[in-house]
């Protein structure tokens, strides 16, 4: 037995409170001893944010903090995106930790720090690699051998970690474990080294609240915060303090039901006639809105005046992932017979999967670029036939947008890459799987080979701008790790589109190509100008569904989503 442990035993039986401080203590030492390698120490930091937790001991916050930092350092030191995943999802009980930590910090009315442990939490291993990623670039101009020293070191960490899980002899095992632990030591001396360079000073360190909160710049983000403690919404403001929303008649066990219900209803609509009334999803869209929203909703009218058709970004976490929040209506009628709004009434709403992500599609935003249009089509048996890519290309693009279609026994994957590598803008009609055990497996459907998400992240893409994924299921997380967001859409965003739509279930293509076809005559009303504008999306996303109301079932109107800037 361990000595925290054993503190901990002896005050559950004698409730003496220095017992209590000292299990606590040696929690805090062991998450932070130098010579024990980064799982060990995950795993007391995770008992230590568990157990302060159960006695509402005033040490949870920095043990949650501990938690990330440690997990951060982990993770990072890992040399592939399969590793990091298989690092992120290693450890028992520590899928809810982002959302346990900022339900932690509103308990305790710390709600900028509640913003900065969601974000540090969620999304890691996005966050880990694009933060890596331009730092070390300027590292290496700033001091080539302290870039070297880091990369070479995160190599042998990654390296001595997955080989020495593999050894079965004792005493190997000791010294691979003995390596690794030195390895994480000269990691640590570099990365402080690193951080004493002028501008260094936050390498690898996640974002603070000021930072983040340049992802309200043209509207409020909304943080909504499903944990077993509690669930409530933080609204970040384009400026000042963020505001906290409880959510009273919302529990987690709640969502999960809801979810499942979702499903149920979704799968029962596309065998329904076009015709009939979807009465199983309106009850569900009606709970959505009146112990959702509707409490959201009057914090955005009544305290931040918000103006009706304003932009607003959906930022869930966890079991709010899987509900489709910006259809949340309350379906009813006035006395004067018209229709109570719905959110889409109010708001133009996007998601984002994490405020950083936002942050980063908006400074990687190109004033002057060529615009240039691909449209992706795949005519394998099985997969989309194409028909609303042929409506976008031939009608609706404004002429000056260097058209192309690929389609039939050109759309394969290398083709595919290379118009993903050449193009502003991308329409994929084709099938998506989601694969949600393995995510970066997940695919789009080509000619000869699949188009995986990892295909696409590891690709340069440098002149993105906008990408309409007409496909099924290219907006599902990861099933092991819900707060990472591992899909196609946010896969896109991540390797440089700052503007995403994508769907959340199976795609009638019947049907759909109403919503496409909507969608790209707002996009473009204005295309006698040859204007190209990404950040219109969310705008002519929200237009089209109100357009196609007669046309559209409601399961296929609100299957698609918007993503990005």
């Amino acid at each position: 037995m361990w000595l925290q442990e054993a503190y901990l035993s002896r005050y559950q039986v004698q409730h003496n409170l220095p017992d209590l401080s000292l299990a606590i203590e040696n929690f805090r030492l062991a998450s932070r001893h130098p010579t024990q390698g980064f799982p060990r120490r995950i795993t007391e930091a995770i008992d230590w944010a568990r157990q302060a937790e159960v006695y509402q001991h005033e040490s949870a916050p920095e043990a949650y903090q501990t938690c990330f930092e440690l997990f951060n350092s982990h993770v990072m030191t890992r040399s592939s995106i399969i590793s990091r995943r298989e690092a992120a999802s290693a450890f028992q009980d520590a899928q809810s930790l982002p959302v346990d930590a900022a339900s932690c910090a509103i308990r305790r009315g710390n709600l900028r720090h509640a913003v900065e442990l969601a974000e540090q939490g969620r999304g890691q291993q996005w966050s880990l690699a694009s933060r890596l990623k331009t730092p070390v670039e300027d590292l290496e101009s700033t001091s080539p051998k302290l870039a070297h020293d880091f990369l070479e070191l995160s190599k042998r960490v990654s390296d001595a970690a997955q080989s020495s899980a593999t050894i079965t002899d004792r005493a190997a095992a000791d010294r691979a474990e003995t390596k690794y632990r030195k390895f994480v030591e000269q990691w640590e001396a570099v990365v402080a080294e690193i951080r004493k360079l002028q501008t260094f000073s936050r390498f690898l360190l996640p974002p603070s609240y000021e930072d983040l909160q340049a992802a309200a710049r043209h509207g409020p983000v909304i943080i909504l915060i499903a944990s077993q403690y509690s669930c409530s919404a933080i609204i970040v403001p384009t400026s000042g303090e963020p505001h906290h929303v409880p959510l009273p008649s919302v529990a987690l066990a709640d969502l999960i039901i809801l979810k499942d219900r979702f499903t149920r209803a979704i799968r029962h609509a596309s065998r329904m006639n076009p015709a009939e009334t979807r009465t199983d999803l309106i009850v569900l869209l009606r709970i959505v809105w009146d112990e959702i929203m509707l409490p959201i909703v009057n914090v955005l009218e009544n305290v931040l005046k918000l103006k009706r058709r304003s932009r607003i970004w959906l930022c869930p976490t966890a079991a709010f992932t899987s509900i489709p929040l910006h259809a949340a209506n309350p379906f009813l009628t006035k006395a004067d017979r018209s229709k109570e709004p719905c959110l889409e009434d109010l708001y133009v709403c996007s998601y984002t999967p994490t405020l950083s992500a936002l942050v980063r599609s908006r400074q990687m935003m190109k004033r002057h670029i060529t615009p240039s249009f691909v449209a992706i089509g795949q005519g394998q048996p099985g997969a989309g036939k194409g028909t609303a890519l042929l409506t976008v290309d031939s009608e609706l693009v404004p002429a000056t947008a260097n058209r192309i279609t690929i389609s039939g026994d050109e759309a394969t994957r290398a083709g595919a890459l290379e118009a993903l590598e050449g193009n502003t803008w991308v329409h994929l009609a084709c099938h998506g799987k989601q694969d949600p055990t393995q995510p970066y497996n997940s695919h789009f459907v080509m000619r000869d080979e699949h188009l995986t998400l990892l295909d696409i992240m590891d690709r340069d893409i440098p002149h993105a701008e906008f990408a309409f994924l007409s496909a099924c299921h290219t907006a599902v997380g990861d099933k092991e790790t819900p707060d990472e967001v591992i899909h196609l859409a946010a896969g896109l965003q991540f390797s440089g589109f700052k503007s995403v739509v994508g769907t959340l279930w199976e795609v009638d293509d019947a049907v759909a190509k109403h919503v496409v076809e909507a969608f790209y005559k707002y996009m473009f009303h204005q295309k006698e100008e040859g204007v190209m504008d990404c950040t219109k999306a969310a705008w002519a996303l929200n237009c089209a569904t109100h357009a196609v109301k007669t046309k559209v079932p409601l399961e296929q109107r609100m299957v698609f989503i918007h993503i990005g800037v």
